[in-house]
């Protein structure tokens, strides 16, 4: 969502006012003049007029609701981190995973229709003024459970494993793992560049009843079908 050209023209001249009144105070107090740019006495602060509100509901605040707005649909590459949980030694068997619904979905990427949706539920309200339209929507978003932008997952998921110390999205939409046991080297697996479906080809990983198990690319229901490795 761009600016309009009225929002964009307030936001120039509210910026104007704002440092042109700084900079007619420089002088600070003397005594003759007062109102914006001007120190009401000597060592009192200089009176920087705020941007007054008008019908047409363009001022600093609206401006800035729509900026949050447009900056929340942007979608960025991707790079989601599972979050799990390295427990060296004994067979985790994914334990540490609570497997609430909304921990669930927590690893899966929003559609872009459930983003736009989600952002621009207040939008159609007559009675809602835009701009607190705008950041309800905004709130709105951020209350989901599935992920947008997010570097790891918005709900306390914590899957474990004795085996696999990290998880996680690349840009390109492949998964990318690395092992306790070769903690400076990172594997990569078949993913999708289709976001959404790149995320639950994570998610069906993480959430497995052995993480480990199932990444194992000979012998893993998981491993064996996203794995690089030539068969045969």
């Amino acid at each position: 969502m761009a600016l309009s050209r009225e929002e964009t023209e307030a936001l120039r001249t509210l910026g104007s006012m704002v440092l042109g009144g700084a900079m007619r105070g420089a002088g600070g107090y003397d005594g003759k003049n007062f109102g914006p740019g001007f120190a009401a006495r000597p060592g009192g602060r200089i009176w920087i007029k705020e941007g007054e509100r008008n019908d047409g509901g363009i001022n600093a605040t609206s401006i800035g609701a729509a900026e949050a707005l447009a900056r929340a649909m942007v979608s960025e590459p991707l790079d989601f981190d599972a979050g799990v949980i390295y427990v060296p030694g004994p067979d985790q068997n994914n334990q540490m995973l609570v497997r609430s619904p909304e921990n669930l979905e927590a690893f899966i990427r929003q559609s872009e229709q459930e983003h736009s949706e989600a952002l621009n539920k207040f939008m159609s309200e007559p009675d809602i003024p835009k701009d607190r339209a705008a950041r309800l929507g905004v709130r709105n978003e951020e209350g989901l459970a599935k992920w947008w932008n997010d570097k790891d997952p918005r709900r306390p998921a914590t899957p474990s494993s004795s085996c696999v110390k990290r998880a996680r999205i690349g840009a390109n939409g492949d998964i990318y793992i690395v092992f306790g046991s070769n903690p400076n080297k990172e594997y990569q697996y078949e993913g999708s560049s289709d976001p959404v479906q790149a995320s639950k080809i994570l998610a069906e990983l993480v959430t497995a009843p052995s993480i480990g198990r199932y990444v194992n690319s000979w012998t893993g229901d998981w491993g064996t079908r996203h794995t690089y490795l030539p068969k045969g």
